[in-house]
C-alpha cells in the first residue's frame, strides 16, 4: 500500500480568506464577530436565550490593518510586504508577526488558508 506524501506548504504562499463577519468601532479598528456557537444543535438550543450571539474580538491597529486587507486573493507574502509599508520598524520582525495572527485567526476559525487555484 502507498504511503500519502504530504506536501510542504510555505504559509508566506497561502492566501487567507475571512469566514467571519466583522465591524469597525468609533476608534476605526476592526472587531470581528465570531459565532458564540459553532455547531448547529448549539445555535438552534441557545441562540434563542443568550443576549448576543457572537462573541466580539477586538484588533489592534496592526490586526486591523491585515484584517481589511485580507480579500481571498492576497497571499500572507503580499500582506506581509503591505504591512511592512505601512507601519515599518514597528512590526518587524514582520513574518513572524504576521505568521502569529495568521495562525491565531486560523485556530479560531476567523480565516480558512487555501492555496493559489483553490
Amino acid at each position: 500500500m502507498a504511503k500519502k506524501v504530504k506536501k510542504e506548504r510555505n504559509l508566506l504562499d497561502l492566501i487567507p480568506e475571512k469566514l467571519c463577519e466583522s465591524e469597525v468601532n468609533e476608534e476605526g479598528k476592526v472587531i470581528i464577530l465570531a459565532p458564540r456557537f459553532k455547531s448547529k444543535l448549539g445555535r438552534k438550543i441557545f441562540e434563542p436565550v443568550v443576549k448576543n450571539k457572537y462573541v466580539r474580538i477586538h484588533l489592534d491597529e496592526v490586526g486591523t490593518f491585515v484584517w481589511n486587507e485580507i480579500d481571498g486573493q492576497k497571499n500572507v507574502f503580499e500582506l506581509s510586504k503591505m504591512l511592512k509599508n505601512e507601519f515599518g520598524e514597528k512590526v518587524e520582525p514582520v513574518y513572524e508577526r504576521i505568521g502569529k495572527f495568521i495562525a491565531i485567526m486560523k485556530v479560531n476559525g476567523f480565516i480558512r488558508l487555501k492555496e493559489k487555484g483553490d
